[in-house]
């Protein structure tokens, strides 16, 4: 039975976007309240200019007509301050909300426990990029919506001081955006979602087209590849101009209603001012306000429009966030990883799962052995059960003697280093890769060369400097600097020559024989030749076990290693 553990905190949508503004709440608020206070200062403008055409225009009174500019004046610089202060401050808030997002969603991928369900690079790369950029935007959201709602509100309310007639027609339009707005945002969280999705499959075929060019290239499927990406980045293309058109159908209504907004207030405040029930200085005041409106309506749309995106992608990451783990940590109380004494170092018993049956295996401290494994599904299980990035349906994982999840993962993984067929080297220099005296690791793998290559150029770029062969042995090399008790290898030499394979066999069995044990899973002859012992599975079990110059009389090992 494999340890259980607790599953991932439950997140929504909701939840991710405040975890967005946690850390940039205070930039958030600044922002939402120096934008707030610019627009409530561009809204009392028109009302500033009404009230100095009554108060001092009309009188004649040049003095008070200079206390009005001065008053002006002053409205406008606190305008222009808040302005220009809320944007360094907004994106330096959306950057931090964005960077906290996309750690939660990185840690979440990195996680030892893992998660249950293949999740391809591509779409990781668009829900840690494309997504978490989106809900970073809730801080542009939070401030244009409030401040809008904060103009619709001063201005609404300036409107009802200098008429109430003419504030009623601003507030029946202001009810209409609030209760269409919502309804135009449903389809526009619909569509966004959809385009987020397919963006993200559209990325997946690009990384994989990307890091298969080679093989693609040598069995001639560039053009078939070329066509694939192009009708995946077609619904991508299609899926976006969908949630584009919902966009503009949602801005345009809102926009509408804003400039309907402008006509009837300017259409009934000269009805009054005919009527003489406005001043002149009122109906200049109304209609300002009215034209004004238009702007904070547009705000309140595209705050609607960001956060329809926002949120389609906050719910992206809370669905990723709420995958449950592959594994779990050992409970409470279970007792303390003890290493065993009876010598085994490795042991898998009965195991049982989606290709193995009933998988038997020992493996001495210090031995050198060799896997055949003759079938794909088989070794990618075995590999996964040996780095627990899964627990067997049945049966166990035994490591010096005490059950696999009976250790706290990262010591597991300490004690046992899986290093998969395709490990990943980055852009780093030789110090970072190899650990400080990779001598002895450089000498096993036989990448001296390759590590002289790497100190002239400065630095490994991501290993697209480097050959096949070159990448694998450095590889091997990173594996062996760790030196960890017990090293796991899944065709380590498949890229190497014969020559280059017996010398690297040779290099692996001098390094770590008798000091700690290894387990390479491999159909190369050099390397099956140098271990201990090689152990044959075929349809889910061991089925042979013994030197190689012995298996090879054994017609099904000929035919997987001779073949």
């Amino acid at each position: 039975m494999s340890a259980s553990g607790p599953g991932p905190t439950v997140q929504t949508a909701w939840s991710v976007t405040r975890l967005a503004l946690r850390r940039s709440r205070k930039g958030a608020g600044a922002t939402t309240l120096m934008v707030s206070v610019h627009q409530i200062c561009e809204a009392s403008t028109p009302v500033i200019v009404g009230l100095a055409l009554d108060d001092a225009i009309a009188r004649g009174s040049v003095a008070g007509t200079w206390a009005w500019i001065a008053l002006l004046a002053g409205i406008y610089v606190v305008l222009s301050a808040c302005g220009n202060g809320a944007g360094p401050v907004g994106v330096r808030a959306c950057t931090r909300a964005e960077h906290d997002v996309r750690q939660a969603v990185v840690a979440r991928f990195l996680d030892p426990r893992g998660m249950k369900g293949e999740r391809s690079t591509g779409e990781a790369l668009s829900i840690a990029s494309s997504d978490a950029s989106e809900v970073g935007n809730s801080v542009h959201a939070l401030a244009s919506g409030v401040s809008g709602l904060a103009a619709l509100g001063v201005a609404t309310l300036a409107l009802f001081v200098t008429s109430p007639l003419l504030g009623l027609v601003a507030l029946v339009s202001v009810l209409v955006v609030v209760f269409v707005a919502p309804l135009l945002a449903r389809p526009l969280q619909q569509r966004s979602a959809a385009q987020q999705e397919a963006a993200a499959q559209s990325a997946a075929v690009a990384v994989d087209l990307v890091e298969g060019l080679r093989v693609l290239g040598g069995i001639g499927a560039e053009q078939t590849a070329a066509d694939r990406y192009r009708e995946m980045s077609q619904v991508s293309r299609r899926a976006r101009v969908r949630a584009g058109a919902a966009e503009a159908l949602f801005e345009g209504v809102t926009s509408t209603i804003g400039g309907f907004l402008l006509v009837a207030v300017a259409a009934v405040g000269a009805l009054l001012a005919m009527r003489g029930e406005l001043t002149a200085g009122q109906l200049v005041a109304g209609v300002g306000l009215a034209q004004f409106l238009v702007g904070p309506v547009s705000r309140i749309a595209y705050a609607g429009a960001l956060a329809a995106t926002t949120y389609a992608s906050a719910r992206r990451i809370a669905d990723l966030l709420n995958t449950d783990y592959a594994v779990g940590e050992p409970a409470a109380d279970l007792p303390g990883a003890v290493p065993g004494q009876d010598g085994i170092a490795l042991g898998v018993e009965r195991v049982h799962g989606g290709h193995l049956r009933g998988l038997d295996l020992r493996v001495l401290m210090g031995e050198f052995v060799a896997m055949v494994v003759d079938d794909l599904g088989e070794r990618l299980e075995l590999l996964d059960l040996l780095a627990r990035r899964h627990d067997p349906a049945t049966g166990r994982v035994m490591v010096d003697g005490v059950p696999a999840e009976q250790y706290p993962l990262d010591d597991l993984r300490r004690r046992v280093v899986v290093v998969p067929h395709d490990a990943s080297l980055f852009t780093e220099p030789v110090a970072d890769i190899l650990g400080p005296r990779p001598g002895p690791a450089l000498v096993a793998a036989r990448a001296e060369e390759v590590a002289d290559s790497i100190r002239e150029l400065g630095s490994l770029q991501g290993g697209r400097n480097l050959s096949g062969g070159q990448r694998q042995r450095l590889s091997l090399a990173r594996a062996l600097a760790i030196d960890p008790p017990v090293l796991v290898l899944d065709e380590p030499t498949s890229a190497l020559d014969a020559v280059t394979e017996a010398a690297v066999a040779a290099g692996l069995r001098d390094l770590r024989a008798g000091r700690h044990t290894t387990i390479v899973i491999t159909s190369s002859a050099g390397v099956l030749a140098a271990a201990d012992r090689v152990v044959f599975v075929s349809e889910g079990r061991v089925v042979a076990s013994g030197r190689h110059e012995e298996l090879t009389f054994d017609e099904r090992y000929a035919g997987v290693v001779l073949a």
